[in-house]
């Protein structure tokens, strides 16, 4: 027998001997036996009693192992599911010769469409805290993973999973789906990488991170992990670490097209309104749902902050608690659900777009901003310090520095969202204020120029500015300086008798220019009520009394001018009336009138030239004679 022909036929003999052991395997390998040893082998590791009710069978293809099915692990005592792993059949992949020695030598764990169940009892002890069992039913190791010495593995796959969530101190159930993981594990005391994706609330999540140890993580020693996690709706990564009391603590970072639409995922629905895009960044503190953020940084909706915030979602609402510094603050995207707002009225009369206080219901805590600036409807703020209450849906505001339109103040505010119309209180008490761009952003009026000083105590209710605007309730004062009145001459008007009002007293180019202006007012259903109004100028002096309809947007209003100045008189009474848009001068009858009966009551002269003259008055020239219009004038005190 030549010599290839001898190997080739020690090669077949070689070949047949190993398919032969392998077909006895299931016979040579005392397979059933090792259903007792594993079980034992399992409560020795966690103290909790692992059944397989299923066969147990040897596996050769594609790896050698065994295959147990229908197993359970039991749950903590008084715990809400019955176990805490259900698995429908475990795959152990074992190396070959240790079998033969009687010693399980594991290679790969595989766990198919296995449910777990993870729960937190209402003192805050976790069931996935493993110890073995004394003679006394207590846990000798509480916290304590133990596995026979030398126990090794290759890695631990899971597919199809489902892991549910309970916890009864913070009242929070969570359950994801189609979990799939596969854990790089070697040893228990060994590092742990794992990769995998699982489906929230029907989204998919992939994630990837690292564990120092599988035996801290599961036991009661301090565990340096990473994770980062990634989905249509966030990307985020945690580095840190879990200490024994459940708490984390690390670095975490977070981006989201959204944070309504991701809030709203995770279980916490929001109103609709702004709160799009997020990014943040902070040193993170977690543990029993409270969450502190420190060292915080977050771009929200463009707007920049820092600072720090607790969040405790342990509570019916969650808690916001902090203090942060933004470069700016536009409230106006979380008012109107979402939609543009023109800034002005579309037609005459303020807009019945919906005002949305929502918010102010998903959240409770004290929150201070130090901002930049702040732009809430058309009210634009500059440098402003806020510190915001909201309680059950009451929000109290305090404005304790408050920067705009060239001035500063201080304001206080309230606002009641819990009923069916939210309802509003303010106070403020503004100084150095520029007069039209205040009144151009907040009554859409823009005629009057000069740096006022002004108080408001006001209430008023609505959902919408239309609203607002005709439940204006409450008194207020106003003292300008160093203005004008555009589109009118008061002073022209004052000289003029006829009901129809000449062009140059009224137009583009026409203004009252005055030193001082101020009035104390009172408010109701929308409409301000004056007095005492004063006005001065170099040549002019004006006091006047009326109403402003801020709801209908008119005024009514009868100026009286004062006495004559550098021989020049401006004894005619006007009244000033109609919209806004479109006002109209006349002569004030009643108040000549009144004038009248005044000279009446102070003598008859200014009757008696009415029908004769008793000769030229001084200053008059002779043969110069009175008519009778000339007579009314003087008793009306028109010149």
């Amino acid at each position: 027998m030549n010599r290839t022909l001898r190997n080739v036929l020690i090669a077949i003999g070689g070949l047949s001997a190993v398919l032969g052991l392998t077909l006895a395997l299931p016979y040579l390998v005392p397979v059933e036996a090792y259903r007792g040893r594993i079980e034992t082998a399992a409560a020795t590791a966690t103290g909790r009693s692992l059944k397989i009710e299923g066969p147990v069978r040897l596996t050769i293809f594609p790896h050698l192992g065994l295959k147990a099915q229908q197993v359970t692990l039991a749950n903590v005592p008084g715990g809400r599911a019955s176990v805490m792993l259900a698995v429908g059949d475990i795959n152990l992949s074992l190396q070959l010769l240790p079998l033969f020695e009687g010693r399980l030598a594991l290679d790969k764990i595989t766990l198919n469409q296995p449910t777990i169940a993870l729960e937190v009892d209402p003192d805050g002890n976790p069931n996935w805290k493993f110890g073995k069992d004394n003679a006394h039913g207590n846990s000798a190791k509480k916290g304590t993973l133990t596995l026979p010495s030398g126990t090794a593995f290759n890695g631990i796959e899971v597919s199809d999973g489902r892991v549910t969530y309970d916890n009864a101190k913070t009242h929070t159930h969570r359950a994801v789906e189609h979990v799939n993981l596969k854990v790089d594990i070697t040893t228990i005391d060994r590092p742990v990488r794992l990769v995998g994706d699982l489906t929230l609330a029907e989204r998919k999540i992939a994630f990837e991170g690292q564990l120092a140890t599988l035996k801290t993580f599961l036991g009661s020693g301090t565990t340096r992990f990473g994770l980062a996690v990634s989905s249509d709706l966030m990307k985020a990564d945690f580095n840190g670490q879990m200490l024994a009391d459940g708490s984390t603590d690390g670095r975490f970072q977070l981006t989201s097209p959204s944070l309504r639409e991701l809030s709203g995922w995770l279980g916490q629905p929001l109103p609709s309104g702004g709160l799009g895009p997020l990014a943040l960044s902070s040193r993170i503190v977690n543990k029993d749902k409270v969450t502190r953020f420190e060292s915080l940084k977050v771009s929200l909706d463009q707007q920049n902050m820092s600072g720090s915030l607790t969040i405790d979602g342990s509570q019916k609402l969650p808690r916001l608690d902090g203090t942060l510094t933004a470069d700016r603050l536009d409230f106006n995207p979380y008012l109107h659900g979402g939609v543009r707002q023109d800034t002005g009225p579309k037609e005459p009369g303020w807009s019945r777009d919906k005002i949305s206080f929502a918010l102010l219901k998903t959240f409770n805590g004290k929150l201070a901003f130090a901002t930049g600036s702040l732009t809430a409807q058309s009210l634009h703020l500059g440098r402003t310090s806020i510190r915001l209450d909201v309680e059950d849906g009451v929000l109290h505001a305090g404005l304790d520095q408050i920067s705009l339109y060239g001035g500063s103040g201080e304001a206080e505010a309230t606002v009641d969202a819990r009923g069916a119309v939210p309802l509003f209180s303010d106070r403020l008490s503004l100084r150095g204020v520029a007069l039209r761009p205040f009144l151009k952003d907040i009554m859409h009026l823009d005629t009057i120029e000069g740096s006022a000083a002004v108080s408001l105590d006001i209430r008023f209710a609505g959902d919408n500015p239309d609203a607002i605007m005709h439940s204006l309730y409450g008194q207020g004062s106003l003292l300008a300086s160093s203005g004008r009145f555009r589109g009118v001459d008061l002073g022209q008007v004052a000289k003029t008798v006829q009901v129809l009002i000449g062009g140059e007293a009224t137009g583009t180019v026409a203004s009252t220019e005055f030193q001082s202006m101020g009035a104390h007012f009172t408010l109701a259903q929308g409409v301000l009520a004056t007095n005492d109004f004063q006005l001065t100028g170099k040549v002019l002096q004006m006091s006047g009394q009326g109403g402003i309809d801020i709801g209908n947007r008119s005024i009514d209003f009868r100026v009286r001018p004062g006495a004559a100045v550098a021989g020049i008189s401006f004894g005619v009474p006007f009244r000033i009336r109609g919209s806004w848009d479109k006002l109209h001068y006349s002569a004030d009858v009643a108040a000549m009138i009144g004038g009248a009966v005044t000279s009446i009551q102070n003598g008859a002269a200014a009757l008696s030239g009415m029908f004769h003259s008793d000769g030229p008055k001084k200053g008059e020239k002779q043969g110069e004679k009175k008519s009778m219009g000339d007579t009314l004038k003087n008793m009306f005190g028109i010149h």
